[in-house]
């Protein structure tokens, strides 16, 4: 047995102990603190809705494009400089053991190793599926994604059921086009089965260049041969709002994310409703991962006086602020019920605990996500990048979502089978259609809807159906 007794003991000629290469690359991660800059709030990836968007070739749903403000020194227990603390011997003895003693040499990575560290920092504080660590290929393809373009065959994708499972095709996107539905599995790529896939290699297996093709072979629950389509990867362009009409004068209108302009095109869509004869709206925030933290404000400000609180933030020093609504927004006399589910999560948690607690609207389906912290972007030289929890916000009553969730109203759990209805599956809905659908979280939203005063607002939520 061979024992790494000090720091650079046994790191063989040639290879740098792990604390010379970073003080001497400047691309490392650990090198320096972030560079000061505009402080940016960035919901988060979570759960399926994370699978998701890996697999259009984004690691991430959120927003990152400016750099971190520093905020001081170290918290309880820690030290202001990796090499500092005691503790360090641990990663360098691990550095040492790798390049002593791993037998595939021509597999070690020096930068590999740098990342994979930075990974598991991050993934320590244990703000699962939200603070991360991003190499470079993932930031460009995470601020990608934020922009609302991204290259890919446009598809959400559930993780974590045995096989990958198709929550729903971009509308637009090549899957959409090819007729692939929400429920679908794949059971392989081309020509290849995913059977013990992880995440990153199915995004490897998915993704490609814009024009390149893949095929994919799925089965559809109601169906006993598999299906094969091939897609070509394409740019895709994420519109976050779409509508339909449903009976009696309800609008269906959902909202996918919060990408860039995503208040915009809100106010569009609630223009074009009122023309169609809207009076009531249900807002459906299910399977949505958040987005800019600024679209949730622009959103919120739509049904909420100026003035009203949307949320509180608490930094990491217990102060607290609250976030309030701007200008006149244009759906102050819409009535509303806000439909959300165990995918919906950050900025869509804000929004539906704003609308909830200044009594604007009830909500209907499950428990959210509970995405409570806010995260911060640091870009570092060589292009990676860490997100970061900075402070936690709480609803405009002052309670915390971080791993609670927001409760619905009323709870409507759908079946396994069943998926979210989307606007563009029928664009106008009859009461025969909407009485035959078994999405039961929509058809809660337009019942409970009819038990409100058409001419007013929603009063405050109460707790019965």
């Amino acid at each position: 047995m061979v024992l790494a007794l000090g720091r650079y003991t046994f790191s063989y000629p040639g290879a740098p102990t792990l604390s010379q290469r970073m003080r001497s690359e400047e691309s490392s991660p650990f090198s320096a603190p972030p560079a000061s800059g505009a402080r940016l709030r960035i919901p988060a990836a979570l759960r399926s809705v994370l699978a998701a968007l890996t697999l259009t070739l984004v690691f991430g749903a959120g927003v990152a494009t400016d750099r971190l403000v520093w905020n001081g020194g170290p918290g309880a227990g820690a030290s202001s400089s990796i090499t500092d603390s005691e503790k360090f011997d641990v990663l360098q003895q691990t550095w040492d053991a790798i390049h002593t003693e791993y037998v595939e040499t021509e597999a070690i990575d020096d930068q590999e190793l740098i990342y994979g560290a930075s990974r598991g920092m991050v993934d320590a504080l244990g703000d699962t599926g939200h603070s991360r660590f991003l190499d470079p290929e993932e930031a460009n393809d995470f601020e990608q994604e934020i922009r609302g373009e991204t290259v890919g065959i446009g598809i959400y994708l559930d993780l974590e059921s045995a096989q990958p499972t198709v929550i729903a095709p971009i509308e637009g996107g090549p899957a959409d086009q090819a007729g692939i539905q929400a429920g679908d599995v794949i059971l392989e790529i081309g020509g290849e089965p995913v059977e013990g896939l992880t995440p990153e290699e199915l995004r490897d297996r998915l993704g490609g260049d814009e024009g390149t093709r893949v095929s994919l072979t799925l089965r559809r629950a109601q169906d006993k041969q598999p299906y094969t389509v091939t897609l070509s990867r394409a740019k895709l362009v994420i519109r976050p709002v779409s509508w339909s009409m449903l009976p009696d004068g309800v609008a269906h209108l959902r909202l996918s994310e919060f990408s860039g302009g995503a208040t915009e095109a809100l106010k569009e869509a609630i223009q074009e409703i009122r023309e169609a004869g809207a009076t009531k709206m249900v807002l459906d925030m299910r399977d949505n991962p958040g987005g800019l933290v600024f679209e949730a404000i622009g959103v919120s400000s739509q049904f909420l006086p100026e003035g009203a609180t949307i949320y509180q933030e608490r930094d990491r020093a217990g102060s607290v602020r609250r976030v309030t609504a701007v200008g006149e927004g244009v759906a102050l006399d819409l009535p509303l019920v806000v439909l959300v589910n165990g995918n919906s999560a950050s900025a869509a948690e804000i929004v539906a605990a704003a609308l909830r607690d200044n009594g604007r609207a009830s909500l209907v389906g499950e428990r959210t996500y509970g995405t409570g912290t806010v995260l911060t972007s640091t870009e570092f030289t060589d292009g990676s990048m860490a997100l970061i929890g900075t402070s936690l916000w709480l609803t405009a009553d002052g309670e915390q979502i971080w791993k609670r969730g927001v409760d619905p109203d009323q709870t409507v759990v759908l079946e396994d089978d069943v998926y979210p209805t989307r606007p563009s599956q029928d664009p106008d809905v009859t009461e025969a259609e909407l009485a035959q659908s078994k999405d039961d979280q929509l058809v809660a939203g337009h019942e409970r809807l009819q038990r409100r005063n058409a001419a007013l607002p929603s009063p405050p939520a109460d707790s019965t159906p």
